[in-house]
């Protein structure tokens, strides 16, 4: 923990300031201690990142343990295609015409928080990329021990903080932030709507806040998608990756058809349009997450489907919803993007 991080934290029920216990250094740094709250809470430091989580919410502590899980399969995320598909995605549904673009709009903030970081994949498309000015804080946070995995990717990188820490119990001051990313994570917590209201708690006004969550899909689509996850509740973490291979290879067949469809009129009662579709497109969409990339590994393609179907907490909403908390957190939205698979919004705090 570089001292400088102190100065940002409060403790997560107060919000008052912490006092820094017993510190251990490691490399400049504090590599252990313990951070100490006013009425007696302490913290502790580890491995140089302060860890301020104990949720006693059973669903959470799984959905957690899957995501420190996947992140530490770097082999099967962080290759050139993965990485590259990845950034094109972003860039198209976050409105950036190109990596440069966006490199310079989050350089122009002060201080960055990254909710939700994982292994730090997001942040590392743009974080110290060509042009990046390294003048920013960023700081990232993640509930999983993944963020162990994000500081041996970007603690390299100047002014990078990491931090363990729960989406609803932020230990940030209100306003402390002057821009928030957080890229598909809201939604894997106990309320997406509580995760986002506690974001908008620590942006300061006239601030922006980045998002990303999943769309409620067709109704059979959805009944398929907690049905399979139920089923995988039970699972160690090694079981479910195996039960996502057979999954995976019934997309890549379907794929493999290169098969279409005609559908002649809409379909209300599954919630599926007129139109032409590819077999497995079609599949995907309407009954059944059965992810197929061909420019990924196999393993890639399963890391996708896991990723999908293994947290127990993977709320999915619809616009009016996500437009509705936008506004009950006095965010103004500057770009709302309804993709099929999410919503991505770029809004300001009032």
């Amino acid at each position: 923990m570089r001292p400088s991080l102190l100065t940002q934290l409060v403790d997560p029920v107060h919000r008052r300031s912490l006092r820094l216990v017993d510190p251990t250094p490691g490399s400049g740094d504090v590599a252990t201690g313990v951070l100490e709250a006013s009425d007696g809470a302490r913290y502790p430091v580890q491995n140089g990142i302060p860890r301020f989580v104990g949720s006693e919410d059973e669903a959470q502590r799984q959905t957690s343990a899957a995501f420190a899980y996947k992140w530490r399969k770097r082999e099967t995320y962080d290759s050139p295609a993965a990485r590259g598909l990845a950034l094109e995605w972003y860039l198209e549904k976050y409105g950036f015409a190109t990596l440069d673009q966006w490199v310079t709009t989050y350089g122009g903030h002060r201080r960055i928080l990254d909710l939700g970081c994982g292994s730090g994949f997001s942040s590392s498309l743009w974080l110290g990329a060509a042009g990046w000015q390294g003048q920013s804080t960023w700081i990232g946070v993640d509930i999983s021990d993944a963020i162990d995995v994000a500081q041996e990717r970007l603690g390299h990188i100047p002014e990078t903080h990491f931090v363990q820490a729960d989406a609803l119990r932020l230990p940030f001051a209100d306003a402390a932030f002057d821009l928030v990313f957080s890229e598909g994570v809201l939604h894997h917590t106990p309320s997406t709507r509580q995760a986002l209201l506690s974001a908008a708690r620590v942006l300061e006004p006239g601030g922006s806040f980045h998002f990303y969550v999943y769309r409620r899909k067709a109704p059979v689509r959805e009944f398929t998608d907690d049905y399979v996850r139920h089923l995988l509740q039970p699972m160690s973490d090694d079981e479910a990756w195996a039960a996502m291979r057979p999954l995976t290879r019934l997309g890549q067949l379907l794929a493999h058809l290169h098969a279409t469809v005609e559908i002649p009129e809409d379909i209300p009662l599954l919630g599926i349009q007129a139109g032409r579709y590819d077999v497995q497109r079609l599949i995907y969409w309407n009954f059944a997450k059965l992810f197929w990339n061909p420019q990924l590994t196999f393993e890639e393609n399963v890391h996708i489907n896991f990723d999908w179907y293994r947290p127990r907490y993977a709320h999915r909403q619809t616009a009016a919803e996500v437009q509705s908390w936008c506004a009950e957190a006095g965010l103004e939205v500057d770009r709302f993007h309804e993709g099929d698979a999410g919503f991505t919004v770029r809004a300001r705090r009032r």
